[in-house]
């Protein structure tokens, strides 16, 4: 087996486990809170930071974001073909209980834009966006950090 394939199944079966170990004991995450999902292929996958503590969760999602404020949306728009790679754009989610999160969901919040390198949390550049998801891909516990 090439060494690829062994770790595709690898991280594959500590996914299966890890969500079966979340069915029988509860997730870790019981309440709403402010999640970010780093946004990439022209906002269509939307990535979860995977972090320690509370936020430790990687999750990978398709769906369609929808800026309703013209100027916003032209806004942003303008941020992103001028950051010329050298800045993020984070959907930040608010009151989201990320291991419950589906197909059909509209996640509410604003996005944040950050130089590469760099959070800057407090960089909001569009107040009031939605994410609709199409299709959640991956939703796991981070297999680096499980709280005691």
């Amino acid at each position: 087996m090439r060494k690829t394939s062994f770790l595709t199944v690898l991280i594959g079966l500590i996914g299966f486990s890890t969500l079966a170990n979340a069915q029988l004991t509860g997730h870790r995450m019981p309440h709403e809170m402010q999640h970010g999902f780093v946004l990439s292929a022209d906002d269509k996958f939307a990535s979860h930071l995977v972090a320690s503590g509370h936020h430790s969760r990687q999750v990978e999602i398709l769906g369609l974001l929808t800026i309703e404020d013209p100027i916003e949306a032209k806004l942003y728009e303008e941020r992103k073909s001028l950051s010329g790679g050298n800045s993020y754009f984070l959907f930040q989610a608010q009151k989201l209980d990320l291991p419950s999160i589906a197909a059909g969901q509209v996640l509410t919040g604003h996005i944040v834009e950050s130089k590469t390198g760099l959070y800057e949390p407090r960089n909001i550049i569009i107040k009031k966006a939605k994410y609709t998801v199409d299709r959640v891909l991956l939703s796991v516990e981070n297999p680096f950090f499980l709280e005691p």
